[in-house]
């Protein structure tokens, strides 16, 4: 022989040497087969099509980002090298990123994080904190400079501008976002007399709304003693952040909404309140006259006239006593509510500019509450109590 033969350990070195050189990165698509998620967190599956397969590997470094759940039968596309396993003469795809053929992996692990939350009881109605009927301090956990907190002051300053807000400005999309959300729930539990917490933003991408799916977020509501409102996106846009708040709002504007009562249906409520009561003690009184119409028809054949004679005077006795506790009742609950509108009336934006004094906002809505606020040469309107007028900061005045 003038040739040397190649021994299986040199022919396999070389076709390893050929092989994961023509593809060191390659993207490639199949179906899952034979999937096995090893105790040591590595995954083992074949992947294949109609005609041939290959055996991965997606080892624990890399699968730890996985955004979904791998099943068999799922078409996925993953990107990884081609490797040879000389022991066994055995090519394989070394998996190092993976995504779902068809399916968006935001929505798969939207899909996921969902059902396993829902599992843990995170959803259920019993765990729903009831919202505060008069909120005297609302929190907002949104973005400082968006549409949508100029939209839930602009509502709230109209409905109810007894309300003092409280705004705690956030990341809502990007890298960190999540993080300074959770930041932003929980800072809000150690501010004191805070009623209601308001957590959103505006419409946009899956992909921009992402941040109120992380599962940090959905925690981080359940876990807040305080109410919580999830405004997030438009009204087909449903969160994560949605299902395990204690309400969800279709819009931040609906949020503000849903958070405040006009000053009318406080006045409606208080209305309601009297009404029930009076109903109370009306039953009250008919049930004291059926007892006394009892006592009176066995006293009949039970004792003399006399008996009869003074249970009827106690009987009216206590009638002009039941009327008298109505009057008295009545008097004092329209007193309350008289000096409840008296007060709403006091705090009204209205009321307080007639008092002399003024309200200054910037050109994009937002509230000036120190000098600070303005920018030198800017130009700002002032509201007061006859009428509004543009006005332009000249210079900074020192305070004494």
């Amino acid at each position: 022989m003038d040739f040397k033969p190649l021994s299986i350990t040199e022919l396999t070195q070389r076709l390893k040497s050929l092989i994961e050189g023509e593809f060191p990165d390659i993207w490639v698509t199949g179906e899952i087969s034979n999937f096995h998620h090893h105790s040591s967190g590595h995954m083992y599956f074949t992947l294949k099509d109609h005609r041939a397969e290959i055996k991965c590997t997606y080892f624990r470094g890399y699968n730890q980002y996985l955004k979904f759940k791998l099943e068999e039968g799922m078409q996925v596309i993953t990107s990884g090298a081609i490797s040879v396993y000389e022991k066994r003469g055995q090519y394989q795809l070394s998996v190092r990123q993976m995504e779902p053929a068809g399916v968006g992996t935001l929505y798969l692990a939207f899909e996921a994080l969902k059902k396993q939350l829902q599992a843990e009881g995170l959803f259920d109605a019993q765990y729903k904190k009831p919202l505060p009927k008069f909120s005297r301090k609302i929190g907002v956990v949104s973005s400082g400079t968006s549409a949508a907190l100029r939209d839930i002051i602009q509502v709230l300053g109209r409905r109810a501008p007894h309300i003092e807000l409280v705004v705690r400005p956030t990341k809502v999309q990007g890298q960190g976002a999540a993080e300074d959300i959770v930041k932003g729930i929980e800072a809000f539990q150690n501010i004191s007399e805070v009623d209601l917490l308001i957590v959103g933003r505006g419409g946009g991408s899956l992909e921009d709304l992402w941040a109120f799916n992380e599962e940090i977020v959905a925690r981080a509501i359940f876990a807040s003693e305080i109410p919580v409102i999830s405004a997030v996106g438009h009204e087909v846009d449903i969160s994560i952040s949605d299902l395990v708040a204690d309400l969800r709002a279709p819009t931040p504007s609906a949020g503000a909404e849903l958070a405040s009562l006009q000053s009318t249906e406080i006045a409606d409520l208080e209305q309601g309140k009297f009404h029930e009561i009076r109903l109370k003690l009306q039953s009250q009184i008919l049930e004291h006259w059926q007892n006394i119409d009892g006592i009176e028809h066995r006293l009949a054949f039970q004792a003399p006239s006399e008996k009869i004679k003074q249970n009827q005077e106690k009987m009216h006795q206590l009638f002009h006593q039941m009327q008298y506790a109505i009057e008295t009742k009545q008097k004092a609950l329209q007193a309350n509510l008289f000096g409840f509108e008296k007060h709403l009336i006091s705090l009204s934006p209205e009321s307080i500019l007639h008092r002399g004094y003024a309200l200054a906002t910037l050109e994009n809505g937002m509230l000036i509450r120190s000098q600070e606020d303005v920018e030198t040469g800017e130009h700002f309107t002032l509201q007061t109590g006859k009428g509004r007028f543009e006005a332009k900061k000249i210079r900074n005045k020192e305070r004494k």
